[in-house]
């Protein structure tokens, strides 16, 4: 949220958010007449009483109450937070002293006792962007931001009101996925018709103008459509297997290869394409505001009604194609608030769609603010779950919609349809929904368009008829070779056929489908094959990128992250496969590194600021130019190694006969991951010392197949690197500028002062250079032999059908483990850097002791963040 802070008058932000209501004449003597002066006091905690009494009134708040709750945590919030007090409509106002209610809350309501320190906005900031220079302010600011994003994540919310007091003064705040827009602060005790108007205006606003959004409509536990849900909830009986078989029959041919597609023997790489996979990690089911009375209804639904995944790469229950039906399950576990969503497609009209809570929510506050469901179309009912999802998109010149780059992908032109991509089934704008920050910014900043740090957003509902899972759950490394081997394919095929190419290449984008078909023996199987999803930021390949590129860092190349603003290449996305396969590889498998998040922190996570801009992978960086995988710090080879035999009860290796013969059982071992903790324990993501590699006695004696493939991958990459992507040490030329203004109080010496040196410097250089070329450039050093070596190399890095083999004849050889997972070694409690200091220990408290405010915009995390 840096930079996005607009403060405004009194008077303009009560004009533009809180209109009048119409027909009737405001209380102006009794608002006057209010009486604020108990609110003003110390300590905290005597604040919230008087203030709740003042606000009380029939005639203030005529179908509202505000109610303090500030020591009592919403159960069903991870975070714990707690907010001071709240206004709820009286049908949904939780009980004084009870849980927080932030699926309810209309108004956030925020007390502190210091009249300048606890201030959240300082407008005497000399950079006017009106941040807050103290760590205690930073505090509050990140902390009712905080609250903010709680009350975007439980409802559906175009914006959100926040009243902060903070002594005697008082600021309304008003935050949508642009930006943030603050009052002055002013005195509400010596002027209390200030704060009475603000409130007396909210109590006759409409839900509308409150924020919320009339196309998400709340379903009542007793509506026909909740128990619709509930049915569709149930695990599936033997009847509704044959029926489905009966389903499966009549898919379409979605690679219109025509009969044949699928028999055995063929290539893995020509399996059936994929629609829309829709990424299944979710969090868990306690972090999200419940309905007491839908919570009776679902306690029909028993636990095994809501099993999604295993530790061991399986999915769902057991039953193919089940894991939709599971995670719909999920959904709606425990009295989730459930809600009919609208969707306006330019085609087809206002279709309508059944949905409990989010599965994935993106970080923070300002952005795209996705959000995704499984979900049930009302106009199909019976039928397969579908894919929804709802984002905030940039609605600036050039940037397509989500929609209509996948029926490019999906159409018959330029060659047919490609495959392994999502399958659009509707989709358009909600309504008239735009972010308003941004348009106050340039008012308040008028002729200075280029320079508004804000962007407009516009509200936006995708639907794809797949539901998928996390790559997470691959079965074993040799399955996601061969998954990883097709998604070059797709994104090839995209690049060269439709002119597309995709730029955000992550763990969230890139996923399993578990295809449902009818074998042989006329009974239902999983066909798992990935899913290249979530287009949003594709780019046209012959357009130019635009600033609002917002891919996920973790997997980001190294050369775009040393430049930002860089066109993403080809080269680029490959790259970014090569970070999301060692990703996984660190996660899920044996090697000799104990400290994954450390791992993490250093190679995927690093990153630094500089006048608002974000750089990062020094690590990444390091690995592209050396051509070799090393521990995080020092210079330790990073080594994957196959378990130990005795720790992997009746392990096999596959031979490369067949495909069929290559695929591992899904079934569970209990001692399938036993052995790992001896390799690699799973460790803090605090900062550790330097690790040495353990003594052999305690190390598997056999490295892993998938050491190769990186060791071919990464000589591509070098040698595109060493060719083309210039050595620079300096900062990059976006920042260089300010580090090279010439000192003023410290003058450089006049070269009279420095003969000495000169002379001896000039004596030494014929001796320096023949012994150290200059490293500038380093590709003019090379051979004639050995510059065509690597031009060879990394031609093949851009070349989709090289590098694809490449990964299938890794595949191919001999000596993959059908069993080589661990559990996931990345500590439970880790997260990224720029998202540590919350207040999210899980105490109920509602303060963190680290500021809040560098990571504010993340209030939780999930995959295919923007």
């Amino acid at each position: 949220m840096t930079g996005k802070s607009i403060i405004v008058e009194y008077d303009e932000f009560m004009n533009w958010f809180v209109p009048a209501p119409s027909g009737v004449k405001e209380p102006t003597a009794r608002l006057k007449a209010l009486n604020f002066t108990k609110v003003a006091t110390k300590p905290e905690s005597n604040m919230y009483r008087p203030l709740m009494a003042a606000l009380n009134k029939d005639w203030l708040l005529p179908k509202d109450n505000a109610i303090s709750n500030a020591y009592a945590a919403d159960p069903n919030e991870k975070s714990k937070q707690v907010v001071d007090a709240g206004i709820y409509r009286r049908s949904d106002a939780p009980s004084v002293g009870k849980k927080t209610g932030w699926g309810y809350m209309e108004l956030s309501i925020e007390c502190k006792t210091e009249d300048v320190q606890q201030d959240p906005f300082d407008e005497k900031n000399p950079s006017g962007s009106h941040q807050p220079r103290s760590d205690i302010r930073k505090e509050v600011l990140g902390q009712i931001m905080c609250y903010s994003v709680l009350v975007f994540d439980h409802q559906r919310r175009v914006h959100h009101f926040t009243l902060i007091i903070f002594g005697k003064n008082a600021r309304l705040v008003r935050w949508d996925r642009s930006g943030v827009v603050a009052t002055r602060a002013f005195d509400y005790v010596a002027k209390p018709e200030m704060l009475g108007r603000f409130i007396w205006r909210f109590g006759r606003m409409s839900p509308e103008q409150r924020g919320h959004d009339p196309t998400a409509t709340r379903i009542s536990p007793d509506s026909d459509q909740f128990r619709l849900m509930m049915e569709r909830a149930m695990p599936p009986t033997a009847d509704d297997a044959s029926e489905e078989e009966e389903n499966v029959d009549e898919e379409p041919d979605l690679n219109n290869e025509g009969e044949g597609a699928g028999d055995e023997g063929e290539d893995p790489d020509d399996a059936d394409p994929m629609p829309e996979l829709a990424e299944l990690e979710t969090e868990d089911s306690s972090d999200w505001e419940t309905d007491d009375s839908a919570e009776e209804a679902t306690d029909g639904l028993d636990d095994e009604a809501y099993a999604t995944d295993t530790d061991d790469g399986t999915d769902g229950t057991g039953i193919p194609g089940d894991h939709a039906r599971a995670g719909f399950a999920e959904s709606i576990k425990g009295g989730a608030i459930c809600w009919r969503l609208q969707v306006d497609d330019a085609q087809k009209g206002a279709q309508y769609f059944l949905v409990g809570k989010p599965h994935f929510i993106a970080a923070g506050l300002a952005g795209r603010g996705t959000q995704t469901f499984i979900a049930i179309d009302e106009a199909d009912p019976q039928g397969p779950f579908v894919y929804l999802k709802d984002a905030w998109r940039v609605a600036h010149i050039g940037i397509e919609q989500e929609g209509k780059i996948l029926e490019r992908l999906n159409s018959n032109d330029d060659g047919g349809p490609v495959p392994f991509v999502p399958t659009m089934r509707c989709h358009g704008d909600v309504q008239n929904q735009v972010t308003r920050s941004q348009e106050i910014w340039h008012l308040k900043n008028p002729g200075k368009l280029e320079e508004c740090p804000l962007k407009t957003h516009r509200h936006y509902r995708l639907v794809v008829n797949e539901v998928g899972i996390p790559m997470s759950k691959f079965t074993n490394m040799q399955e996601l070779v061969a998954l990883f081997s097709m998604v070059i394919e797709t994104h090839g095929e995209a690049y060269n056929r439709k002119k597309l190419i995709h730029r955000d290449i992550s763990a969230g984008n890139v996923l399993i489908y578990p295809k449902v078909t009818v074998g042989e023996n006329g009974e239902l199987e999983e066909d798992r094959v990935p899913l290249l999803a979530d287009w949003e930021l594709a780019k046209r390949v012959d357009e130019p990128d635009e600033k609002a590129r917002q891919p996920d860092r973790t997997f980001m190349s190294a050369n775009a992250l040393r430049h930002p603003h860089k066109r993403i290449l080809v080269q680029d996305d490959m790259e970014s496969l090569f970070h999301l396969l060692l990703y996984y590889a660190v996660r899920f498998l044996p090697h000799n590194w104990s400290d994954v998040g450390r791992f993490m922190d250093v190679y995927f996570d690093g990153h630094e600021d500089q006048d608002g801009v974000t750089y990062g992978g020094e690590k990444k960086l390091v690995t592209m130019r050396m051509g070799k995988l090393s521990a995080p710090v020092g210079d330790l080879p990073l080594r994957i190694y196959v378990l130990p035999a005795k720790r992997r009860s009746k392990q096999k290796t596959s031979p490369p006969a067949s495909a069929n013969e290559a695929q591992p059982s899904t079934s569970r071992s209990s001692s399938s991951h036993a052995g790992c903790d001896a390799i690699s324990s799973p460790a803090s993501s605090k900062p550790s010392a330097p690790q040495k590699e353990k003594p052999p006695h305690t190390l598997p004696t056999r490295p892993h197949p998938v050491n190769e493939l990186f060791s071919d991958f990464l000589q591509r990459l070098s040698a595109y690197y060493t060719l083309y992507v210039p050595e620079d040490t300096d900062l990059p030329s976006e920042r260089a500028s300010k580090a090279l203004r010439p000192m003023k109080k410290r003058p450089r010496p006049p070269n009279e002062s420095r003969k000495t040196l000169h002379a001896r410097m000039e004596a030494l250089k014929e001796e320096a250079e023949s012994k150290h070329p200059s490293a500038d450039s380093p590709s003019k050093q090379l051979s004639p032999a050995r510059r065509s070596e690597l031009e060879v190399l990394a031609a093949s890095l851009a070349d989709h059908v090289k590098l694809a083999k490449l990964f299938t004849a890794h595949y191919w050889r001999s000596g993959w483990p059908i069993r080589d997972r661990c559990p996931d070694q990345l500590p439970a409690d880790y997260r990224p850097k720029n998202e540590r200091g919350l207040a999210m220990d899980g105490t109920g408290t509602k303060r963190s002791a680290d500021s809040t405010f560098e990571v504010s915009d993340r209030c939780g995390r999930g995959p295919g963040a923007n």
